[in-house]
Formats: structure tokens, sequence, C-alpha cells
């Protein structure tokens, strides 16, 4: 009997210890005292975590751990903010350990939200944020493998899994994603070569290096132990401080080394490395620049070359120490091309994009040691031998030109109805003229697409811009670069529906209007650097000079958007007047671009202050412009006088109503005008106001002594002022907050009070103007001093 009862004390034993597994030793507390919320963990997804399946919609498992010092009561999971499974049953009330399937996962960013309520009522909720990115498809040209380490070994290319061997695991954080690939003592990832092997091969990814052991296999592919002279072998060997990059490639009856760089250890930084093998040659480049090239005597030879070993040298090259390799590993990706150093770029450049700094922007082309549009992630094609120069305005380098070598980049997508463009340039001014930005569909004619060059000599290049319009081509003289000055110069252009515009340093040079809009029909290439196949008569060819921060834009920029560009501080052309006529031999308005209607018959005086030419009046002569867009209620204007005594009284610049009969209509508009003698002549101001009339008497010029003053007017809502070599005069018009009226004026004379203002005898003058400003504002005396000293 007392057997059967030891058997059935067993038995109970037997059944208490089953009913325990899986449950935590019990702890004691006090009865009754819930002293903390639930404690939440979601262990997966990770926060972060980049999902990139092969299907549309997929399934996710989430795992968390829910704890209590007392006891758990509930557990509702959501996904997105709706509850997709809750629990209030548990095997252990205090620690809870649950996964969770939902199905149909969009593409997208995703939120999974675990809340846990204990039965004191105290509740925790726990996010984590990861996103779903949609099914991967190859990013660059010739890609065949890619592999993220977003806390698996998928190839997202083909979707098949890495084989492990040892225990390789990740890094917790990665250069791109959540997590990397870290290897781990005698561990490795193989994965088959089938499809991978070609006659040129290259690999790219991210290394984060760890100098222990002090070398290792990265990335093998072998036949066999026996000898080299099949596939290749990626390693590195140092010490503490630096590791070496080496690549062995196997040519079938021999075999090519290649010594690579040098990582510094110490820094701990990503850095990026690509190898690239063509039929000829091998190369390693580190952060897309080439470290080294060696030569093959043969292409490489995949003769029984099955798996590649990834994180060790492996079965085939674990000799000579290379064995296991400790270091992070990411983003990596496998080509069946050689890569160029471009090709390298543009993938770095992705995993850093660049964003556009100015709205309309569509291309941006640095020049820092290559030839890529960070935009559109492409690189422009050579022609010749184009080069690159230290000599930079932005950033390391910048592009130089050279004889018969320039640049082609595809205009598709890059064609809008407005365009602008900017660089920063260091003219070259041989040869004498040159292309500088070209696009074209043929050499027949220049009616499609436009023409930014240059022409001139060795003291001076005149940048120009010629835009084809379809039918018809319209001109932009734009300005002349000093070119013994040596110094960059901010060149900017704009194309509108209705005229192009040339802006130097922020400052608009020249406005020409056109015809009709830009035609890009049969356009497909810009040619940067020259004239091109498209621009290459009347010697504008290939420019040597330097051309760097070159952008396009899909729209036509603001005078603000262009001095923004230019980033510099901005001196407006003509110091933002709304007239300049500097009378070089013509009576253009340089602002406008509009030439004066010409009474009688004025002429230039043969000599100037400023410039070539001055304006000389004439009996019975002057000049008129419509007044619209010139002035405001308050306004100035600004010349060099040299006044002449004859006759005794005349106007200067009036704007006035028609006469009343033979008698001035003084109710609104401005006339400066002169009154004296052969030996002194004052200038004076009269304003028509809201509230009658405002004069100022100004002071006199010498006449006798022939020499040039400087003479300029202010009005604003208080006073009017009269400078004479840019110090007020004594007299002042005081407006005591009176309105100037425009009522009735249309044209400002220029040179006479004539036709508005003849009742008083103030015809036409005699005397030499230069160098004229008018503006829509009241000029500091600082400024008028600033355009004197001009």
């Amino acid at each position: 009997m007392k057997y059967i009862v030891k058997s059935i004390w067993m038995l109970l034993g037997i059944l208490v210890i089953s009913c325990n597994e899986g449950i935590d030793p019990i702890t004691a507390v006090d009865a009754g005292v819930d002293e903390s919320a639930p404690q939440v963990t979601i262990t997966y997804p990770t926060e972060g975590v980049e999902l990139m399946p092969f299907e549309e919609e997929t399934s996710i498992d989430i795992a968390f751990e829910v704890t209590d010092d007392i006891e758990v009561s509930s557990v509702s999971v959501a996904m997105d903010g709706s509850q997709i499974a809750s629990f209030s049953s548990f095997k252990d009330y205090r620690i809870v350990l649950e996964e969770v399937t939902y199905d149909g996962l969009g593409n997208g960013d995703h939120v999974v939200t675990v809340t846990a309520t204990d039965i004191e009522g105290k509740t925790t909720t726990e996010e984590v944020n990861f996103a779903k990115l949609a099914p991967y498809s190859a990013q660059f040209d010739g890609e065949v493998f890619y592999m993220p380490f977003n806390a698996d070994y998928m190839d997202f290319i083909s979707f098949q899994e890495a084989g492990e061997v040892g225990n390789p695991g990740f890094s917790g954080d990665g250069f791109l994603g959540a997590d990397a690939f870290e290897g781990a003592a005698d561990s490795y990832l193989t994965f088959p070569m089938d499809g991978l092997k070609s006659p040129e091969f290259s690999a790219a990814f991210w290394y984060k290096v760890n100098a222990t052991p002090d070398r290792a296999g990265i990335l093998v592919v072998g036949d066999d132990a026996d000898d080299r002279n099949q596939g290749f072998r990626l390693f590195r060997e140092g010490n503490a401080d630096e590791q070496r990059i080496k690549v062995n490639v196997g040519t079938g009856a021999a075999e090519s080394w290649n010594d690579g760089g040098v990582i510094d250890v110490t820094a701990g930084e990503w850095v990026h490395v690509a190898v690239s093998i063509s039929q000829t040659q091998s190369t390693i480049y580190f952060n897309g620049v080439e470290m080294l090239t060696a030569d093959l005597p043969a292409p490489i030879d995949w003769t029984g070359c099955e798996e590649l070993h990834i994180g060790s040298g492996g079965p085939t090259f674990d000799y000579w120490n290379h064995g296991y390799d400790a270091s992070q590993m990411d983003e990596l990706r496998i080509f069946n091309k050689a890569l160029t150093q471009s090709d390298i770029q543009i993938m770095i450049n992705a995993a850093n994009p660049y964003m556009p700094q100015y709205a309309g922007e569509s291309l941006y082309m640095p020049f820092d040691g290559d030839y890529i549009d960070l935009i559109g992630s492409k690189a422009a094609s050579t022609v010749g031998s184009p080069s690159f120069t230290d000599e930079s305005q932005v950033g390391g380098q910048a592009y130089l030109g050279a004889t018969d070598s320039y640049i082609n980049y595809p205009a598709e997508g890059l064609m809008s109805a407005e365009f602008s463009g900017s660089f920063w340039y260091k003219v070259d001014s041989t040869p004498d003229r040159a292309g500088i930005i070209t696009i074209g569909d043929d050499a027949a004619d220049r009616n499609q697409g436009f023409r930014l060059f240059r022409e001139g000599s060795a003291d001076e290049q005149r940048i120009k811009i010629n835009v084809g319009t379809g039918s018809g081509e319209s001109w932009n003289d734009g300005d002349v670069i000093d070119v013994t000055a040596g110094e960059w110069v901010h060149i900017a252009f704009t194309i509108s529906s209705t005229e192009s515009v040339i802006y130097f340093n922020g400052a608009e040079v020249l406005s020409s209007a056109m015809s009709a809009p830009i035609d890009w029909t049969g356009c497909d290439t810009f040619t940067i650097g020259a004239g091109g196949p498209t621009f290459d008569y009347w010697g504008h060819a290939s420019d040597n000079s330097i051309i760097d921060d070159l952008r396009f834009f899909s729209k036509a920029l603001t005078a603000e958007e262009v001095a923004e560009v230019f980033g510099g501080e901005v001196t407006p052309k003509n110091f933002g007047s709304t007239l300049y006529m500097p009378f070089d031999g013509t009576n253009v308005d340089d602002s406008s671009g509009s030439t004066a209607t010409v009474e009688g018959t004025p002429g230039f005086a043969g000599e100037s202050v400023v410039g070539s030419d001055a304006y000389a009046g004439a009996t019975d002569s002057y000049l008129t412009f419509p007044i619209d867009g010139l002035f405001s209620n308050q306004f100035s204007g600004a010349f060099w006088y040299k006044v002449s005594g004859d006759p005794d009284r005349a106007g200067i610049l009036t704007v006035a109503p028609p006469m009343n009969g033979t008698d001035n209509d003084l109710s609104s508009g401005f006339r400066l005008f002169r009154e004296g003698s052969a030996d002194e002549q004052r200038i004076k101001l009269h304003l028509g106001t809201d509230a009658g009339d405002v004069w100022n008497d100004g002071d006199v010029i010498d006449v006798t002594a022939n020499e040039w003053v400087h003479v300029a007017f202010t009005v604003t809502e208080t006073q009017t002022l009269i400078y004479l070599n840019g110090e007020p005069v004594v007299n002042t018009g005081d407006m005591d907050g009176k309105t100037i009226s425009w009522a009735n004026c249309t044209i400002l004379s220029i040179g006479s009070g004539a036709p508005n203002f003849s009742g008083w005898n103030h015809l036409s003058d005699s005397s030499f103007i230069d160098d004229l400003f008018l503006f829509d504002r009241a000029l500091t005396q600082e400024e008028i001093q600033e355009i004197m000293n001009n």
C-alpha cells in the first residue's frame, strides 16, 4: 500500500512540473499593492524597419511582450489605429508573450500600437513605426542582385534567401534602413552564382570595418582552395588603425592583384566600397573615388564557381587567415557590367538624395569630380577631354573646358514652356568666342532651342543669348565681363513667353522682347561648354572657361529668385531705376530697352562724365517717353549737367498736363527747370498736388565755370529736396501732407518744357545731360552720392 501512495505522489509531482512549464518562478509581492503600470515591448516589427516583400500586399507577424508586477487584465493590438486583436485570458498573468498575424498589409507607412491594462486600471501604450515598400525593381543599369539586410538575407531581385553558415547576424542599425549585416566568428552567408556570372562584373556596398580579426574575406567566389585562377576574392588586411581593401581576380591560367586602398579604422565611419571588373582591368573605389586600377591578362574566369561567400573567405579562400569578417555591411549590390565612376556616384547620390533648393529647379550639376545631374540622377556624356579644376566657386571642383571638348546631357523632361539657367563662370577669352550652353535641332537655322554664348577680346567678353521661336529667333546682347579681372561671375538667364533676361551677379543686365515662346521642336540634347553640332559656326566652338554649380529651372525666375540663387548682396540693375539714359550715342532707356521719341534735332555732346557721350540739347528739340511705370507718389531723379545760359531759361525734365491755351496747367505733374542769366542759372522744382502748388527754389549753378555738376531731386510725402554734387541745397519745398497729382499727365519731356510747360518760355535746353536716372522712390543722400560716384 505504501508503494501505491508513493506512486500517486510522484505522479502529482510530475503533473505540477508539467503545468508550470513556460511560467517563470513566482516572486513574492505585497498582496494587493499595484506599484506600476504594465511594461510593453514590441519585439517585431522594430522602429523604422522597411519591409520589401515581392507581393503588393503581404502578411506580418507582430510580436510583443507585456509584464506587470501584479496582473495583466487586457491587451489590445492595433494597426494604423484600427484594432486587430485583443486578449483577456493569459497563461501567465504577469508575463504575456504573444504574436499576432496581420494579413493584407499594403505599401506605405504603418503604425503598430499595443495597449496593456492591469487589474488596477493602469494602462500603457507603445507604438512602432515601420513601412512596407513596393516590390523592388532594379534601380541601376546592370543591377542583378540587391540585398539590403533589413532583418533578412533576401536578394530582392531574385527573392532568394542566402544560406547561413554558423551564426551571422545583424548590427541593429544600418547605413540605410533599420539594419545591416554583421559578421560573427566562423560564420558567413552563401548565395548561388547562377545568373550572376558575366564577362564583366561589379559589386558595391556600404562598409563599416571592424579590425578584429586583423584580416578577413569580404566577398569571395572561387572553385576550390587549390589556386586563385577562377572567380575573385575581395578581402582586407591590416591592423587596428587601418585596413587595406584588396581584390584578386582569377583569369583562367593566372591571377591579377589589385592592392586597392586603405580605410581608417579609427574613424568608425561608413565607407562606400565598389569593385569593378571589366575584361581588361579591375578597379576599387571608396566613396566614389578611384583608389587603384590593375590590369587583367584575360577576362575573369568563372569555371567551377558555384557560390558567393559573404562575410568570409569561405572554403575557397580561408587560408592566410582570411576567415570571417566581423565588420558591418549594408546595401550589397551586384552588377553584370563594369561600373564607371559616374555609375558609382549616382548610386551614392541615391543613398543621399539631393533635394531641390529652389522653386522649379530641374537640374543641378555641381561638377564636384563628375558630370552628374543630382536631380535626374544621370551623368552627362563627354566629347573630347573636358576635365575638372580645384579652382571652384562652390564645392571642391568645377568644370574646366578644353579644345574640341564639351559634355552632352539628354534634354528629355527639361524642356518647358518657360526656362531658366544659372551657373558660376570664370571666363577664358581664348578662343575669343565660344558656345557656353546650347541646344538646337540642327545647324540649318536658330529657330529652335537656345544658344548662350560669348564673343569679344582678351579684355572683355560679351555674354549673349539667342532663342528660337519656331518661325524666327530673338536676340539678347546681354553685357560684358571684364576678362582682366579674373573673377567669378554668377550668370543667370531666363526665358519667358514674352522676354529673355540676362543677369550678372544677381542683377539684370539686359532684357529682350520675344516674338513668341521658345520652340523645342527637334531638340534632344543640351551641349555644355561649346556650341556643339548645332551652333559651332561663326567660331562658337568649345569654351576653355570654368563653369561651376550649374542649375536649370522649369520656369522663368523672377529677379528676386535670381538674387536668391546668386546668394550674395545684389545691386539692382541701374541702381533699381525705372529709367536710365546713358546717352552713349543713343537715346535708348537701358532699363526697358525702349527708345525715346525724338522731337527736332537733339544731338550728342562729344564729351561725357560717364561712358562715351552725353545728350546735347538744341533749339526746338527734346526727347519724350510715356510715363507709365516711371513714377509714384514718391520719386527721384539724378543726372550730370553742364549748364548753358542760352536761352536764359529752359525746361530740363517736365511732366505736365496739356496747356490751357497759352497758359501752363500746374495742377499736376512736376517741372524741373532753370532760370537766370549768362553767369548763373537757378535750378528749381515745381509740383502740382491734390492741395495746390509746391515750389522749391533750389540753388544756382555758375555758368562761367563751364563744369559738370551732378543734379538730383527727391520727392517724399513731407518735402522736396534738390541736391548739387551730392549735397542738399538750403531751399526745400514742404509737402505738408500733400500728394502729387498725375492727372492728365502722359509724357516725360527731357531737355525742354515743351510741349506742356511752355507758357513762361521754358522751352528747349541747349545744356548737356549725362547718365540720367529716374526712380519710383525717394533716394537717400548716400544713394545719390553712390550714383554720383559710379
